[in-house]
């Protein structure tokens, strides 16, 4: 299976960057120590080391079909959208306010992850990396299984459970509040959206759709409940996430009108990515499912031969 080797190094590299770059943590407390211009170091260091790997195996352009050229330029763009989020001012924003915290996901869940899926960096990944490394990365994969698991992963129903858990999971207040007062805690819960982001991507994603029809449902049903989150958080009328009653007002909001912003942005924005997937699923589905329509040749033989039947 080639797809696995795909996703496999995509996963290791993001959740070891978000995994380290909690190092220099960015939890408010009373906001006066706090900078949101402040960048941690590992993150940058982490960010720039990928972008050197992947551009010491890409190929160049010019000498690649227009197929593999789409693919670089997709990581690239994944790559952007990915720094901008675990960049300042977003990151320690995040922390500061409910509504910057939803912008950081919607960008790393909406916005990198598919493009990442859709690169497939693996390839140029491993060239990037010395020889004897990449041969060691390869062998291990071959002797933990990785493949099963990761199939098993990108089979749509897990997909769809694995994500739809992960995203209310992660917003009971008790768990959410937990990672603004915790480091490891908010370590956790960034490693666990990117994860489910490209777990959901890859199982739309992947080649060889076996059910197309399927996406249409996978598409509209995650929209329908990602939507009704939003829209739980936007007409609530008490606080869900208490830490932001300390911060927030120290940026022009109210703990509650910063919650309904981050709760419009999970409605719309997301809500109408889904549905724009899943139209484009649906209009996939009706175009392969059209019958073929006869030839003129097959057209004009057939009266023929009925005439011929009913003379005789």
């Amino acid at each position: 299976m080639v797809w696995p080797k795909s996703l496999l190094p995509t996963f290791a590299m993001l959740a070891t960057l978000i995994l380290i770059s909690s190092a220099s943590a960015h939890t408010y407390g009373d906001g006066s120590d706090f900078n949101p211009w402040r960048p941690d170091a590992l993150t940058t260091v982490l960010l720039l080391t990928t972008a050197l790997l992947y551009w010491r195996g890409q190929r160049t352009p010019e000498t690649l079909p227009a197929e593999q050229k789409n693919r670089q330029y997709w990581f690239w763009a994944g790559w952007i959208l990915l720094a901008v989020a675990l960049s300042p001012p977003i990151d320690p924003m995040g922390n500061a306010l409910f509504s910057v915290h939803m912008i950081q996901h919607e960008l790393m869940m909406l916005g990198a992850a598919p493009l990442l899926v859709m690169s497939r960096p693996s390839a140029n990944l491993l060239r990037g990396l010395p020889r004897p490394t990449a041969r060691a990365i390869g062998t291990l994969l071959r002797r933990t299984g990785g493949s099963r698991w990761l199939a098993w992963l990108g089979a749509p129903i897990n997909a769809w459970i694995i994500h739809a858990v992960g995203l209310w999971g992660w917003h009971i207040p008790v768990l959410f509040n937990a990672g603004l007062q915790s480091d490891l805690v908010h370590t956790a819960q960034h490693i666990s959206f990117l994860f489910i982001a490209l777990v959901f991507w890859f199982a739309l994603l992947k080649p060889k759709q076996t059910a197309p029809a399927a996406n249409v449902i996978y598409l509209f049903t995650t929209a329908l409940h990602a939507s009704m989150l939003g829209a739980l958080l936007t007409f609530s009328s008490r606080i869900w996430y208490t830490p932001y009653e300390t911060s927030a007002p120290q940026w022009g909001f109210t703990a509650l009108q910063d919650q309904q912003l981050g709760g419009l942005i999970m409605w719309m924005p997301a809500g109408i990515v889904f549905l724009l997937a899943g139209l484009v699923s649906l209009a996939a589905v009706m175009r392969s499912s059209e019958p073929d329509q006869p030839s003129p040749r097959r057209a004009s033989t057939r009266p023929r031969a009925n005439t011929e039947h009913s003379h005789s």
